[in-house]
């Protein structure tokens, strides 16, 4: 009797440990998608760096600032001996001529999300444009002694402009959207072990309401002076991305109620349809300012 004791417990044990490791692969997995979109999205600074005759030559490009706040290109040292830098930059959207602005050595700072960054090398600063969802495109030229050659070739450089966005705001907006991402693959992974999902469906739906509907529009509030610029007022995937990822999970609450099977196999489909919208980079077809027209969409200008 003493020796089946431990057996009993270990047992009962079990389905809290399946649960535990279900939500640490469905956290793991959520942080590898926010990676992933943060890295690829068109807001994020453009890095890498371009062989020279000289050595090789890393930069940090800006493409996206709040107003008031000077937009940062920076060449990161050690830059090789010999090498200098300049961007050629106007207003997008509007009948602006080329400007030029020389990079110079110093130290650059920038804030993104909250986190303030430190870069020492060449660098330039383009003055703060005041339009929400105000654009500039520009290049970063370099002569290595050889003549000017642009970083990105003959494709220029988008940099959007917006309002500041509360901090407080801003992060609980992107914790419920990793909180959506994370019950929708928890989810997915109890319908792959054929258990009842169905209250798990509707705290996936529920999180995707609060993202989309709630804090979403708060955010774009903020930033562009509008609470929804997607279908059918926009074409902003920012929001209907989000809005088709809630429409997927809806479908799926419905399809399940009353059908332990049926509410599984909806789960993943809603799943799939949760993926694929997600690993589209954020903000394309995003609020944009036309100066040529003096307005713009997705935007208060």
């Amino acid at each position: 009797m003493s020796a089946a004791a431990p057996t009993a417990q270990s047992s009962a044990a079990r389905p809290w440990a399946g649960s535990a490791v279900a939500w640490l692969v469905s956290a793991a997995l959520t942080a590898l998608c926010f990676v992933f979109q943060n890295r690829t999205g068109p807001t994020y600074p453009l890095t890498g760096s371009l062989e020279t005759a000289r050595g090789t030559v890393k930069f940090e490009l800006l493409r996206s600032e709040e107003i008031g706040t000077d937009l940062q290109l920076m060449l990161p040292g050690p830059v090789p001996e010999g090498v200098t830098a300049h961007a050629r930059y106007r207003r997008y959207k509007s009948s602006d001529d080329w400007s030029l602005a020389p990079l110079a050595p110093g130290t650059f700072r920038f804030t993104r999300r909250g986190q303030t960054k430190e870069v020492t090398g060449l660098g330039t600063s383009l003055p703060s444009l005041h339009e929400r969802a105000g654009k500039y495109e520009y290049f970063v030229d370099v002569d290595d002694g050889s003549g000017w050659r642009s970083i990105t070739g003959d494709r220029p450089i988008y940099a959007r402009y917006k309002a500041p966005v509360p901090l407080p705001v801003l992060l609980i907006h992107v914790l419920v959207i990793f909180v959506s991402m994370a019950l929708a693959l928890r989810t997915g992974i109890e319908a792959l072990r054929r258990r009842d999902v169905r209250t798990l469906t509707l705290a996936t739906m529920g999180s995707f309401f609060l993202g989309a509907f709630v804090l979403g529009p708060a955010v774009q509030w903020y930033a562009f002076g509008v609470l929804w610029s997607g279908f059918p007022f926009g074409y902003d995937w920012t929001d209907n991305k989000v809005a088709v990822e809630l429409l997927a999970w809806v479908i799926a609450f419905a399809v399940g109620r009353g059908s332990p099977v049926r509410a599984r196999r909806a789960v993943l489909a809603a799943l799939l349809v949760t993926i694929l919208v997600y690993f589209i980079p954020h903000s394309v077809f995003g609020s944009e300012y036309d100066y040529t027209r003096g307005a713009g969409h997705g935007t208060a200008g």
